[in-house]
């Protein structure tokens, strides 16, 4: 029978999360970060390369922390499943195989990610070879708690999700399971490591000439400079789309720590959070102002900017009811 299972909500978060990573990553002194995802649906993959900030080059499988349901607040948990089902009732077997696929695609490592609000909370840095054994270990942290009675009604092990197996990060209840990862040899909390002070800066402005006296500016330019010919291409948009958000936003620019103002047509510039090439939609799009517009293409943190404004449009989106797995 049919029944809720992801909602447009759920897969507008999914992208907002993916989309913080790389810079993230960046921030924390991790170099030369290719963000590379593979569609299966509306669901994805994503893999990224980097050179480490010790200088090792790594290969991450990223996975998403779920998001629990219950009236229980969402910062008191983190976890992530490893496989959507398993072989039979080889939970070993099939989380083995899994992990040995992944070692043959090149991952060195996996890295499991929860996000709350604008900001990344947890980030572990786990070696592939390591995920099954801390996988057991949080697995028998468990059922010693269930078997000991320290988990009151609760009677399922949490590594043992339905079928699939999973990895806790965090569970107040239970601060037991989620310190058999944390204690693990080799494993790294990425959200613990400083801001690298050599965060790249995107801007290609060299200032420096403003720092030279008695330089010449009448050397720089022209006069009279004559018409020259360019071709381009872009993405066929909706004007409707442009006009709505436009609408939307009131002549106010949507960023939430912006919000400036003018009364003149022309202010506002529509943006496409994801690019018009992946969807010219009405929550795909912001109004910004100029200055923030710039902000979303060319500042350091612009992928983080952008996953808020993401998480902001996504509101607009129109829900799917239901879905059958």
């Amino acid at each position: 029978m049919p029944r809720e299972f992801r909602t447009q909500e759920s897969y507008h978060a999914e992208k907002v999360t993916r989309a913080m990573i790389a810079s993230f990553l960046r921030e924390r002194g991790f170099r030369e970060v290719d963000d590379q995802r593979k569609k299966y649906g509306q669901n994805q993959a994503q893999t990224i390369r980097a050179i480490d900030d010790a200088g090792q080059q790594v290969v991450m499988g990223v996975r998403l922390c779920w998001r629990p349901r219950g009236k229980e607040p969402e910062e008191n948990f983190a976890a992530a499943q490893l496989l959507a089902g398993i072989d039979g009732t080889d939970w070993i077997g099939s989380l083995t195989q899994k992990m040995a696929r992944e070692k043959r695609e090149g991952k060195t490592h996996l890295l499991v990610v929860k996000r709350a609000g604008n900001a990344i909370v947890h980030a572990a840095f786990l070696p592939i070879d390591a995920v099954v054994p801390i996988w057991i270990a949080e697995r028998d942290a468990s059922q010693r708690l269930i078997d000991e009675g320290k988990l009151g009604k609760k009677k399922k092990n949490h590594a043992m999700n339905g079928d699939s197996p999973t990895l806790w990060l965090r569970d107040d209840h239970a601060p037991e399971v989620p310190a058999a990862l944390w204690n693990w040899p080799g494993v790294r909390d990425l959200c613990r490591l400083p801001l690298s002070a050599d965060f790249p800066s995107t801007s290609d402005e060299d200032d420096s000439v403003d720092d030279l006296p008695g330089f010449d500016y009448g050397a720089l330019g022209s006069d009279g400079a004559p018409r020259v010919q360019r071709m381009a291409s872009g993405v066929k948009r909706d004007q409707r789309v442009r006009d709505e958000v436009l609408r939307r936003s009131g002549g106010t620019c949507e960023r939430a720590s912006c919000g400036a103002r003018r009364d003149y047509p022309g202010f506002l510039d529509v943006h496409h959070i994801l690019g018009a090439e992946v969807s010219d939609r009405v929550w795909n799009c912001v109004a910004l102002c100029p200055n923030c517009h710039r902000e979303t293409h060319a500042a350091p943190n612009r992928d983080m900017i952008n996953a808020g404004l993401l998480e902001f449009a996504s509101r607009f989106a129109p829900v799917a009811r239901t879905a059958s797995r």
